[in-house]
């Protein structure tokens, strides 16, 4: 017998986690390029974050070209929303920037940097930083202690891009998610 899904999270019905998805316009285009792995996982942020970000365009796959992601944007409009390394150069957030569009990888970090990897086009690309300021709510742990899920990451950065702070009541969709699951696993 199948469970029934719920149209509003596309979660099972007995696990729905409506009544604490806020649907908000992100100030900035949001393309989530999502490993097909994570993408079969089911504790995955990424769904609930195109759900509650409208106009969110997410594309699951292993390679593309900046042609598939982005169609004509030019790559000075584009960020790249993942940690510093050694030599990236860190933009400043927002518009003042000129970055209009905004590119997030998902899946642990393993399967993301075998992402950037398979797509040599990636690493010019200008890059945007976070330093979470509280640990990730998020059920899955993550092997850095900076670590976030997907949709925290988006959700600070809408935050931060902004100066409002209200996009991370977002997040507390994970809080619901890990109630549900302490539920299930008591029963």
């Amino acid at each position: 017998m199948s469970r029934t899904i719920c149209d509003g999270c596309g979660r099972p019905q007995s696990a729905c986690l409506c009544s604490h998805l806020i649907v908000r316009k992100l100030p900035f285009e949001l393309v989530i390029w999502q490993d097909p792995d994570e993408s079969r996982h089911p504790l995955s942020t990424t769904p609930l974050l195109q759900r509650s970000s409208p106009g969110a365009q997410l594309l699951v796959g292993d390679t593309f070209s900046f042609t598939d992601v982005f169609g004509e944007a030019l790559p000075e409009n584009v960020a790249l929303l993942y940690p510093a390394t050694g030599d990236s150069e860190i933009l400043a957030l927002g518009p003042a920037a000129g970055i209009n569009k905004v590119l997030v990888l998902d899946g642990t970090w393993r399967k993301v940097r075998r992402l950037l990897l398979l797509n040599s086009w990636l690493e010019p690309l200008q890059r945007m930083s976070l330093t979470p300021v509280q640990t990730s709510r998020y059920l899955r742990v993550s092997p850095r202690a900076d670590g976030v899920s997907t949709l925290e990451a988006v959700l600070m950065l809408a935050a931060e891009w902004t100066s409002d702070a209200s996009y991370l009541d977002g997040v507390g969709v994970l809080d619901r998610m890990a109630e549900i699951q302490a539920i299930k696993r008591s029963e």
